[in-house]
């Protein structure tokens, strides 16, 4: 009889993740003392200590410890696949996938996206983060999420990526501004107008990216890290903005109202796609649910986005 529980293997994972008893309760939802509890089961099961304890700054794997973990992580994933293999011989699907989404997509296309799924597969549970890309590599690189929900920016070569659609870029304005009732926007009228930058990292990049493709450089007003205060911001008068990312809500959370426009010209857009490890091998629920995002987001579709017609037509600069 093995001596210890995927349960308890499971707690031990959180808390080598998070790198505090803590935080690893707060993440799962389950008691410290039961995290404790399990913690020290294993290391007396398995004759070795775990962790080392830092007084008032949490705790780090020993080398053993990691060791461990990694093949906790294989088994528990084993177990998963086990009992989503059973699920499939009797057409359901069991278990639960990690799920990363970059920042500013996560509002607004994970709720309806992983809510169709559950219900198509009420046996799986869906958990979603949200991070930047840099976060996003480094979670699938640790294991701690199965897939990110994501664009194709600085991929590396253990990242496979998996393109669903490609999202041209908008200008942002507000509902009362003097352009809001252009068909579309050059980035030449725009260059002497406030621009609210969303200042995300690799984000900042691609959209100062645009102007320099055009030789202009733009009027940086204000930068931002939050989708929602970029809204805002524009909504209320600030400047204008550019954003990939078109929520089917066309008011900040004040109730200040937006106008969506295409930006006029040739301007590449952003791959959103599904990106995994390169050389793990995949559940059959992440499986499931990649084919399921392939079905749901596409250029006639895409989860709590607004359908944009049109970006012009011959660029006019």
């Amino acid at each position: 009889m093995v001596p210890f529980t995927l349960k308890q293997l499971s707690y031990f994972v959180a808390a080598g993740e998070a790198g505090s008893i803590l935080r690893a309760a707060e993440n799962i939802h389950v008691s410290q003392p039961s995290i404790s509890n399990a913690i020290a089961h294993l290391e007396n099961v398995f004759h070795i200590q775990l962790f080392i304890r830092h007084h008032a700054r949490g705790m780090s794997l020993t080398t053993a410890g990691g060791q461990v973990m990694e093949q906790a992580k294989a088994l528990l994933r084993d177990a998963a696949e086990l009992k989503s293999f059973a699920g499939k011989l009797s057409d359901q699907i069991f278990g639960s996938i990690n799920v990363g989404c970059f920042i500013p997509l996560a509002p607004i296309v994970t709720p309806e996206l992983c809510h169709g799924f559950m219900q198509a597969h009420e046996g799986v549970d869906v958990y979603v983060s949200e991070g930047n890309q840099a976060e996003l590599l480094s979670k699938l690189k640790k294991g701690a999420i199965d897939l990110a929900i994501t664009y194709d920016l600085q991929l590396d070569n253990d990242i496979a990526f998996s393109a669903l659609v490609e999202l041209k870029p908008y200008v942002l304005l507000a509902a009362d501004h003097h352009l809001a009732g252009e068909d579309s926007i050059s980035l030449t009228s725009l260059e002497n107008e406030k621009f609210i930058l969303l200042d995300l990292p690799l984000s900042d990049t691609y959209f100062m990216s645009l102007f320099d493709s055009h030789n202009l450089k733009p009027n940086i007003y204000a930068r931002t890290r939050h989708i929602e205060v970029q809204r805002g911001l524009v909504a209320n008068g600030y400047g204008y903005s550019l954003a990939n990312v078109r929520p089917v809500n066309n008011k900040s959370l004040d109730g200040s109202s937006l106008k969506y426009v295409p930006l006029r010209g040739s301007n590449p857009g952003l791959t959103l796609g599904i990106a995994t490890l390169r050389n793990i091998k995949k559940t059959i629920v992440v499986d499931i649910f990649s084919q399921f995002c392939q079905q749901q987001i596409n250029t006639d579709n895409i989860p709590g986005m607004a359908r944009l017609q049109g970006h012009g037509g011959e660029d006019d600069e």
